[in-house]
């Protein structure tokens, strides 16, 4: 049955997140400065994503436009998931086909006019660079991801068509699941990012108790299509400590990597942040130690290098290119 209503965040989750400090943006998206945003203003300390592919922190929007809709339960996830919560307070986590969704235009425009709003504040502290905070004003970068799976709305080539209007760069960082939304995009996003926290279907649902029963061969789809796009592609590989950092599962991420082709692997380390603490123990998070020798058997059973990392960030750069392409 086809859905007419309009999407919304429940007022539960809503209020929830307005006390985290997210800022919605009209019916169902929210936009939140990062950790490395405020760090960029009052330090001048930037983000893996500065120093990888030149992306200002200090100018980077961070939203969602499925501010708590996502297909996925990933034990992993740092956002509240309706499995946190009692079965009386529980959202449904997709909307119905047919729901009504806002315009992308708008949705873009409210984005902006928030992190506008926000840079005021620091008009008046002491800052690293006050012409970052001016720059800042002036978003260039539009982060599509932050909370929930943002393919499941239904207009994102729409919403990259429209901060690419405003002058703007756009990730968007995807589980892979909606292959037929990636690629129908009107428009493709500057880097696609799909995060893939399993190479086989047994651990993948382990990880990311999945509400669709076919996420699994969907994601295949995602990553068969990756060589078509025309954007530089990233395959984001989540460690989880006791999950898939095993010697068995680096062979089977290897074959997949030498599979699908992506311009970029960044394995990162899982982080023991948000509601992930209820699900994951401190000890599933690896150190950047970890992480690196992790990539140092990707790059041996590959053919990939290592061309950056980031030990803060617990991040770590691979590809087949000499460096990383630079959007500024």
């Amino acid at each position: 049955m086809l859905s007419t209503g309009l999407v919304r965040i429940p007022d539960r989750v809503r209020k929830l997140m307005e006390k985290q400090g997210y800022k919605i943006i009209l019916n169902h998206s929210a936009m939140k400065p990062c950790y490395w945003f405020r760090k960029a203003l009052m330090e001048g300390r930037t983000c893996y994503k500065h120093k990888f592919y030149g992306i200002p922190s200090w100018r980077c929007l961070q939203m969602t436009p499925t501010a708590s809709f996502c297909n996925l339960q990933c034990l992993y996830c740092w956002r509240l998931n309706v499995s946190d919560v009692p079965a009386e307070f529980r959202w449904k986590e997709v909307p119905e086909e047919g729901a009504k969704w806002d315009d992308p235009e708008e949705i873009a425009e409210e984005s902006i006019r928030l992190q506008k709003m926000i840079v005021q504040g620091y008009k008046g502290v002491k800052v690293f660079r006050k012409e970052w905070v001016y720059e800042a004003e002036e978003p260039k970068h539009a982060a599509i991801s932050l909370t929930g799976e943002p393919t499941l709305y239904p207009h994102i080539g729409g919403l990259v068509e429209a901060y690419a209007k405003r002058g703007m760069t756009t990730f968007i960082v995807t589980n892979g699941t909606l292959p037929e939304r990636l690629e129908n995009l009107e428009r493709e996003p500057t880097q696609l990012y799909v995060t893939v926290p399993a190479p086989n279907e047994r651990l993948y649902m382990e990880i990311t108790r999945p509400l669709w029963p076919d996420a699994w061969s969907r994601l295949q789809k995602t990553l068969e299509m990756l060589q078509s796009f025309s954007s530089p592609t990233v395959m984001r590989i989540p460690l989880i400590k006791g999950f898939n950092m095993d010697n068995k599962v680096i062979e089977e991420f290897s074959r997949m990597i030498k599979e699908s082709q992506p311009t970029y692997v960044e394995p990162k380390a899982y982080m023991w942040v948000g509601y992930s603490r209820r699900r994951l123990g401190r000890e599933s998070m690896p150190t950047h130690e970890e992480v690196r020798a992790f990539a140092s058997k990707i790059a041996e059973l590959t053919g990939y290098n290592i061309i950056d990392e980031s030990p803060e960030s617990r991040i770590v750069l691979l590809s087949r290119l000499e460096r990383a392409i630079r959007f500024y």
